[in-house]
């Protein structure tokens, strides 16, 4: 077999090898982006799963709050409606959290309030408290879901 023979045999062989390192390279390309894909779609169940037993546990957290508020407000009723607190307390904490809003041309600024009596003192704190409630449950289920979501890994030392 002459020289140049072996040449073409040996560079055929090499283009062979070539192709088939290639391939398998792509291969093993393909099976990785098959894992990964499982494994995102697997994280995607679990978090829907969590975000499904959160929701439910808010669901019924919200529902306790709603039977507490109403148990609250039927006690408030029994209260005797003696006044509490004068019109300029009243005004005071009716401003607080307000937005500003400006009286239109010829018309007084604010309307006087009324005094409140035992009763609505109650109703308001009792609505509060629940709606404090409500807000501090969605946020402990939010927290509760970023951290399924990113957990926090220890450093190894």
């Amino acid at each position: 077999m002459s020289w140049a023979a072996q040449l073409v045999a040996a560079l055929a062989i090499f283009a062979g090898g070539v192709a088939g390192g290639i391939k398998w390279h792509a291969g093993q390309d393909a099976i990785a982006a098959r894992r990964a894909d499982e494994i995102a779609a697997s994280d995607a169940r679990q978090q829907r799963t969590l975000n499904d037993a959160a929701s439910g546990r808010q669901a019924a957290r919200l529902a306790q709050i709603s039977t507490q508020l109403g148990d609250a407000r039927v006690q408030l009723q029994s209260l005797t409606g003696r006044e509490c607190l004068d019109a300029g307390t009243v005004s005071v904490l009716n401003h607080i959290g307000a937005d500003p809003v400006r009286a239109a041309a010829g018309q007084p600024e604010t309307a006087p309030s009324a005094a409140a009596t035992d009763r609505d003192v109650g109703q308001h704190i009792a609505l509060c408290r629940a709606r404090y409630a409500e807000v501090s449950s969605q946020l402990d289920q939010i927290l509760d879901i970023e951290e399924a979501r990113h957990p926090v890994r220890s450093a190894a030392p």
